[in-house]
Order: structure tokens, then sequence, then C-alpha cells
């Protein structure tokens, strides 16, 4: 039996239980003024005399049991250790929750990639969320393929990754009235205004920063109206992630002259090898199909690292300093030495002088099939040393970071990036060539 406050009772004294009510009761007769110990003696004595104890003493020679400061810190100390064993334990539930839900999002957005592929056209998405690259980000890439599907892109967010937003809001944020251009080159102000039913001039976003919500004017950079409107017309309909696609789902492959070198598909535009100027646009389901390379271990999207900062604020949804992803992961660069090409640094796109052989073992094909490899740097981490990925089957892959050097190395040599050479993603797990037709011998 237990006293008062948890305390095991000592043993009464020699005296009968009556005797001990007549004590407590002269006590309180002969008190000038009963206090509330009083009232709560003689309740303890009339309904379980043999609990008082005499290890504490209180007026009118009642006792009173408790913890003492020694078993007090004894209990925190247990509580404290107990609490230490469980929190690793935890933790690494909550991670492997938030890794499931990660994988989840990603097998979403295969089911609206794999549905559209089978449109006419076949591809897999409309190209990226980059305004500069490709166009207005509410009507061209695969965020607004999947918006328009009814799939908010937006709530489809790795919770694991620290980085809340895409580049393409930060362009959304900073880019000046000069750089909006189009369309010759990429057609950066989309659809045209329009007037509704209503007499109302309805603007997608780009129109609206070009030329103000109401054809006032160019919106300034960091103003509280542009924010607005990003707020209104982009983040409320779902249109922002932090994933990134790879080069070979919104760019497929080069396209390559006589001399081995990407070749513009207009003089007038730029050669960037991100951009849609020297490539053969989105993967194709057709492309996918000739391809050499197996559809599970063909990269579609992936956990992705941070590229920047926002900034500016949009109010609700992100604040400044906030992180951005990159907006793209991959591009085909040389990853080993070439002795016939010195002059090729790892990293660099391939570029060959003029007249240079297509074939041979001083050949530019040799280049790109044995010495070329995408650049995967991109790729994040964020699970625990696991990169989330969805291929192009559908499937997810989680490859892991064995050397904890933040990176995913698929054949790249030990450099500032890469702790060593080994190969932690192999052609079996990720299709890592120019482009799915070869695997490196042919």
């Amino acid at each position: 039996m237990t006293g008062w406050l948890g305390c095991l009772p000592r043993r009464p004294a020699k005296s009968s239980h009556k005797a001990n009510r007549l004590s407590i009761t002269r006590s309180y007769r002969d008190s000038q003024l009963p206090t509330l110990q009083t009232y709560h003696a003689l309740f303890i004595a009339r309904m379980n005399p043999t609990t008082i104890s005499k290890r504490t003493h209180f007026p009118f020679g009642l006792v009173r049991c408790g913890f003492t400061l020694v078993e007090l810190l004894v209990t925190i100390s247990i509580i404290g250790v107990l609490a230490a064993m469980l929190l690793p334990a935890v933790n690494s539930a909550r991670e492997g929750a938030r890794g499931t839900q990660c994988k989840n999002n990603l097998r979403e957005f295969g089911v609206a990639m794999t549905t559209r592929a089978t449109q006419p056209d076949g591809q897999f998405c409309s190209g990226n969320m980059d305004w500069a690259r490709d166009g207005v980000p509410t009507e061209v890439g695969w965020v607004a393929d999947v918006v328009k599907r009814s799939l908010l892109a937006s709530e489809l967010r790795c919770p694991s990754n620290t980085a809340t937003a895409t580049k393409a809001i930060e362009q959304l944020l900073t880019l000046e009235d000069a750089a909006i251009t189009g369309p010759d080159c990429v057609d950066m102000l989309g659809q045209a205004m329009r007037v509704n039913d209503l007499s109302e001039e309805i603007r997608n976003i780009a129109r609206t920063i070009k030329e103000g919500p109401n054809g006032t004017g160019f919106m300034a950079v960091g103003s509280p109206e542009r924010a607005a409107e990003i707020s209104k017309m982009v983040l409320e309909n779902g249109y922002n992630t932090n994933y990134a696609p790879t080069w070979t789902l919104v760019r497929s492959e080069f396209q390559i002259d006589d001399v081995g070198n990407p070749r513009k598909l207009s003089a007038a535009c730029d050669d960037d090898p991100r951009g849609k100027n020297v490539t053969k646009g989105p993967l194709t389901l057709k492309v996918l199909d000739s391809g050499r390379a197996a559809g599970n271990t063909v990269p579609l999207l992936c956990d992705a690292s941070a590229g920047g900062t926002l900034s500016s604020e949009i109010p609700e949804f992100l604040n400044a300093g906030d992180l951005y992803v990159v907006s793209m992961v991959g591009l085909p660069v040389v990853a080993k030495d070439s002795p016939e090409f010195p002059s090729l640094a790892i990293y660099d796109v391939p570029d060959f002088p003029t007249g240079t052989a297509r074939e041979g073992n001083d050949g530019w094909l040799k280049v790109w099939t044995r010495h070329v490899l995408q650049d995967f740097r991109g790729m994040s981490t964020h699970h625990k040393g696991i990169c989330n990925v969805l291929m192009a089957d559908g499937s997810i892959q989680s490859l892991a970071d064995a050397n904890n050097d933040q990176f995913i190395n698929n054949g790249f040599p030990a450099n500032s990036d890469f702790q060593s050479d080994k190969i932690e993603a192999g052609s079996l797990e990720l299709a890592s060539f120019y482009n799915l037709q070869t695997r490196g011998s042919k």
C-alpha cells in the first residue's frame, strides 16, 4: 500500500486507531484557528489511519510522506535517458515517412507524364519550367502539364528538401523589362491578351509583368504589386515544385553537326546546351522504346539541390531568402580525359575543331560515346544519403551516396566535388550517356 504522494507508509506507532483519532481530534479542538491541514489530517485518519508516517512533521502532530529531492532527480535522469534513447528512433521514423511521401509524389508525376506520352506528339512533357529557356511557366513545361491534368505540383513537394521553390519563381520575381522577349528564340510572352465576355482584359503572368495588369506598363522588380500577381496567378494555382527534371526528359539529345558539335537550329539564337536551340526537344515514347537503355534506368525527375535564394517575399507563400532548386539536372559533358583532344576539360560540353573526322580513334564519335557522361551533380541526397529518382517506366529508384560527399557519382574521377572515383550509380542503375541510343560502346 502506498501513502500520500506515492511514498511507502511506515509502520504506525503502537497505538490503536481510536487513540490516533482522539489525538488528532484533540489537536483540532485545542487549536484556535482550524486549518486546511487539520481537515486533511482528519480525513486521512478516518479513512486509513495506518498510512500515517513519521517521516515529515506538520502542525498538530500530523505527518506527510512525499518524494525527496534525490528521488526526484533520479526519476528525471531516468526519463531523460529514456528520451535520449528513443529520439533517434523517432527521427528515423519521421524521415522514413517523409521519404515515402517523396516517392509517392514522384509516382503521381510519373503517371501524369506517362499519360501525356500517349498523345499524338508522344512527348512525356512540353519542356521545362524555365521562363528564360522554355517560355511562360504557366503555359509551357512539365509543371504546367501536370497542373493542366488537375495535379497541383506545389502540393507535391519533397518534404525533406529545405528548398521550397524552383528557379522559375526567382525569374518571375527578378527579370527586367528588356529581358522579357519573344517570340523569335524563346517565346517569353506566351498567349496574347484577350478580352472575355465581361469585356475584361485577360493576360497571362508574363504579359501581366511586362505590360501591367491593365496595360499600364512594366511592373518593377521587387514591387509588392508584382509579388502579389505572382502569388495570385502562379502559386495559388499550383505552379511550383522543388523537384528538378533531367536534361534527358526536357531535351532528350543534342543536334550534332558533321564536326561533332551541337548544331544550332536557328543561327540567330544562342547555343546554350541547356536550351532548346541545339537539342531535339522533350523525350518521346518512340525515342525511349527505340533506345538501348532500359526504361527503369532512364531518369525523368529527381530530388534536386539548391540553386540559390529568393530575392523577394511572396506573401503567404514564400519568404525572401528561401532556397530554390536548380531548374534542371544533368548535361552531357566530358567525364574522362581524351589524349586525342587534350583541350577538352572535365565538365566541358565537347567542342571539336573544324575538320575533325567522325570515325576512327581520333574521331569525335569516340569522345561522345566513351568519354561523355551526364553531369548529375544536381541530384541531392535529402533522405539520409538517398536520392529518389523517377524513372521512365514509372518506377522509383533510390540512389545511395556511399561516400557521403552529397553527390551521386556515375563515372567521374575524384575531384573537388567527388571524393573518390567509386561509381555509385552505374549503367544498370542510371542511363548516363549522351543519348539513349548508346551504352558507351557503339
